[in-house]
Formats: structure tokens, C-alpha cells, sequence
């Protein structure tokens, strides 16, 4: 039976999901701690976006556990670069950003950059275990945002959404008009009982009717 597995970093309070089913798992969004890989074989490693606070731990995941990288082309094009990232402002970012309280600055590598080894534009379906993966574009927090389906039941929405939460157009590259025109079209075509599982915070029903922007 497919287990969703939480665990929040340091760096923002961002969230990592581990999904597992038996002794395999994909993980979305690696934080710089690999002990919930322990007794696991990670398969893929999923990204949300380009952000600094979702993809610390990348470089170490990869090298615990060879699992290929995965995201959007416009995301595989900005975690290569600490400007694009966000790691080099990354104590601005921090200051700035308005859904999780910083009252200090977490370490952070303002060098930080790292690859992805598969890429797609627009969308990417996969099977794993019987389940079905959904990765489609989702711009508008940022270029390389995506939304994560699995099963059409669990949606991991990096800061796409965030309960009670208004999408932040304010990084660079954000855009409230591809919002608008691409990804809040797609969110609505979606179920209103999916799950879904949030860059920060706890998970929530997704309506279409709360969509914040």
C-alpha cells in the first residue's frame, strides 16, 4: 500500500515527501537529510520547482542513492545556476518571502547549483508499482513550477498552492498572467477531492473555489 511520508527541512520550514510502496519510494523536493532513505530504494527524484529551499538536497540524494532527477526544462535550466535558484540571494529571498516567519537566516550555500538528468515541456506520465505520475507545467510562482498528480487522488503542488496561502508572483521570473492563463485553467479541470500536499506546511482537500491569487 502506497505510504505519503513528510518531513520538513530547515530551510523555510519547505516540506520533502517521501512516497513509498514496500521498500521503494520516489522522493519529491530533497531536503539536505538522506536518514529517511535508510532501507529504501529511491527511484526518482521529483522536483516542484527551482527554488533553493526545494532542491538543497539534491546533490546529496543523488549521490546517496544514483536516482535520476527530474523536472520541467525551464526548471532543469535555473537549479544549474545559484542566481536562477535563488541560492545566491537567498538571505533576501528569506527576508521577503511571506509564508513561513524567519527569524533567522538558515545556512545555506550561496554557490549551490546542481542538474537534472530528465526533463520534459509541459507534461510527463509514468507508471511506478501500478500507479500512475502526472508531472504538468504549471508556471506562474516561478518558470519550471509544476503540479505532481499521482493517481489523480494526490496532487504535490510545490508553492503553486499553499493552504490559505496566496501564490507569490514576487521571485524572479514569477508571472500572475501565465497563472492566470495556464495553470489556474488546469487546476480547475482537476477533482475537487484530491489531496493535496503543499512546499510548506500541512496537506488540504484542493476546491477550485479557494484558489488564492
Amino acid at each position: 500500500m502506497i505510504e505519503i511520508r513528510r518531513y520538513e527541512s530547515k530551510v523555510l520550514s519547505s516540506n520533502m515527501y517521501v512516497v513509498v510502496e514496500g521498500d521503494r519510494a520516489i522522493v519529491i523536493d530533497p531536503s539536505d537529510d538522506v536518514g529517511p532513505a535508510e532501507g529504501l530504494h529511491v527511484e526518482c527524484i521529483l522536483l516542484t520547482h527551482e527554488h533553493y529551499d526545494h532542491i538543497s538536497g539534491v546533490n546529496l540524494w543523488k549521490e546517496e542513492t544514483t536516482a535520476p532527477v527530474v523536472c520541467s526544462s525551464a526548471c532543469a535550466a535555473s537549479i544549474r545556476d545559484p542566481k536562477k535558484n535563488l541560492a545566491r540571494y537567498f538571505s533576501v529571498f528569506c527576508e521577503l518571502q511571506t509564508w513561513v516567519k524567519a527569524d533567522t537566516i538558515p545556512e545555506y550555500d550561496p554557490g549551490y547549483c546542481c542538474e537534472a538528468d530528465e526533463t520534459f515541456t509541459d507534461r510527463k506520465e509514468f507508471g511506478w508499482l501500478g500507479h500512475r505520475w502526472l508531472l504538468f507545467e504549471l508556471p506562474g510562482h516561478s518558470p519550471g513550477s509544476i503540479g505532481i498528480l499521482l493517481d489523480e487522488t494526490a496532487l504535490f503542488s510545490g508553492d503553486s498552492l499553499i493552504k490559505d496561502c496566496k501564490t507569490n508572483f514576487g521571485a524572479p521570473g514569477g508571472s500572475r498572467k501565465q497563472w492566470e492563463t495556464t495553470s489556474v485553467p488546469r487546476l480547475k479541470n482537476l477533482s475537487k477531492d484530491i489531496r493535496v500536499y503543499p512546499g510548506h506546511f500541512g496537506d488540504f482537500i484542493y476546491e477550485t473555489n479557494e484558489l488564492l491569487y
